[in-house]
């Protein structure tokens, strides 16, 4: 039978990645190792960085190099092409005055240029390689256009400003210079031909991005969607691809946590309009029987995230009372929980560390938190890292405070690494993968003083004590291997073959 191929529907690949993305990946490696399939990344979003993003996450071995990514924008523009295309270089005017302004960025020189009159008419802003980033056009005082360069410096597109410096169209061109799309702040979006002339007329995001999935998914492909609330209603509402589709829920289907009544808003047209997909993929099983429950849906399947294989350094060892987390500093997770656990943690044990890794929102505010409680020396906020298996294994303990997960991921590879877990009992994984006082420890959400003296407990406890749970931390992921998370993708993908 010949292979299908697989896309895995994105929004972006940004500088530090996602829950989402990240398990993509790991998903996406484990079909290149396990079942010899080589799926494709599709995303949607405009990212000048998108592509070096993606090579660095390739080269740090987090996704095969093998595995392609495709991005709407730089595939209408050409942008891989101008590679080995000159670029754009600003024309030096001599009635021109130009004033380099000093700028905190270290990575990119800013100029302002002005008239023979003192007037502003431009700001330029160029990366250290003298490539163009963007250029801020003025008239009378104000700015009216900006124009904004690829990663290889030529033109990428052009936004036309109001007075209040919003946009209200843009347009795109590829790196020959032709114009490829048009789009007004509240539709239409006109898409030009390969001679610049008008191809068609678009009314939304949503109707841009099924134009292009039918330029480049085949028919009788295999679709599997990550991002639903970007994409969902191209297969609710539109539906005109000839394609197998799977769809996943990533987090919780609820928002409202304590008795799940409000959904949430990303899976609201998956859970209205089910069998607009083939299957719906859940993380765990409580989750599949909760919505079964909850929805009387039939085609749910249970497809856990894989136990990653960790290559951790022979040199590393673990630093007693050195606690761990990581994840976006993001409201739900409720880091500032575990800045009030730490406090209690250290009128036991005043030389407790916890490394938080993971940028976020609530960075500043969780600062100001740490300093307040008294805790600011023994908390490091050590930002976005690629690898983190030298973190797992050189921690004492690790931490998770979120108030609800699609399956915590972060919590799987932890335990991967030998890590013992202290978490909130929340839907949905963690209980699934946690024994409580064997490899870890379940607390009841908001019980921030428990925690703290399961914490306790477990530092005090001597090498030994800890090692035996460090080896059933090892232990319990063994029904999450990849190839057996392999197989489970298998069945699922010959089904949709048949």
């Amino acid at each position: 039978m010949q292979k299908k191929r697989i896309y895995f529907l994105h929004s972006d690949v940004g500088k530090s990645l996602t829950g989402i993305e990240k398990s993509a990946m790991v998903r996406a490696n484990l079909f290149i190792n396990h079942l010899d399939i080589v799926p494709t990344f599709i995303t949607a979003k405009k990212n000048r960085n998108i592509q070096e993003n993606w090579e660095r996450y390739a080269a740090n071995k987090v996704v095969d190099s093998r595995i392609p990514m495709i991005n709407l924008y730089d595939h209408l523009q050409k942008t891989a092409e101008g590679r080995n295309l000159p670029s754009y270089e600003v024309p030096k005017e001599t009635r021109y005055g130009y004033a380099k302004v000093n700028t905190k960025n270290k990575d990119q020189i800013h100029y302002r240029v002005f008239n023979s009159n003192n007037q502003l008419v431009k700001y330029i802003v160029y990366h250290l390689n003298h490539h163009v980033h963007y250029i801020n056009y003025f008239h009378d005082g104000k700015k009216i256009y900006r124009e904004h360069f690829n990663r290889y410096g030529q033109l990428s597109h052009t936004e036309y400003l109001r007075e209040d410096n919003s946009v209200y169209l843009t347009e795109y061109f590829d790196v020959y210079g032709k114009r490829v799309l048009i789009k007004h702040d509240k539709g239409p979006i006109l898409v030009a031909s390969e001679y610049s002339a008008l191809e068609t007329i678009l009314n939304s995001e949503q109707e841009l991005i099924l134009y292009f999935l039918q330029k480049i998914i085949p028919d009788e492909a295999i679709i599997i969607v990550d991002r639903n609330r970007l994409y969902s209603s191209i297969f609710t509402d539109m539906k005109q691809l000839d394609a197998k589709v799977v769809t996943i829920i990533h987090s919780t289907y609820f928002s409202e946590r304590e008795y799940r009544s409000k959904i949430n808003v990303n899976y609201q047209k998956v859970l209205n309009s089910p069998y607009s997909f083939d299957h719906i993929i859940t993380l765990t099983d409580r989750q599949k029987q909760d919505i079964e429950e909850q929805f009387g849906i039939k085609n749910l399947v249970t497809i856990p995230h894989p136990s990653p294989n960790l290559t951790v350094s022979q040199t590393i060892s673990v630093q007693p009372k050195k606690l761990l987390s990581i994840g976006r500093l993001a409201p739900e997770k409720n880091i500032d929980h575990m800045l009030e656990i730490l406090a209690l943690i250290k009128k036991e044990i005043p030389e407790v560390i916890l490394e938080l890794y993971g940028n976020g929102k609530e960075e500043k505010t969780l600062k100001q938190l740490a300093k307040k409680l008294g805790v600011e020396e023994n908390v490091m906020f050590k930002g976005y890292v690629d690898n983190l298996s030298d973190l797992y294994a050189s921690s004492d303990m690790f931490l998770f405070t979120g108030q609800a997960e699609g399956f915590a991921m972060s919590v799987l590879e932890s335990l991967s690494a030998g890590c013992p877990v202290c978490s909130y009992d929340v839907r949905y994984g963690v209980n699934e993968m946690i024994q409580d006082d064997k490899n870890g420890f379940l607390i009841e959400f908001g019980d921030k003083q428990t925690f703290a003296d399961q914490v306790i407990t477990y530092l005090k406890k001597t090498e030994a004590e800890k090692k035996q749970y460090r080896h059933l931390a090892k232990e319990t992921v063994s029904d999450y291997t990849e190839a057996k998370i392999a197989a489970k993708w298998k069945q699922l993908i010959d089904h949709l073959s048949e």
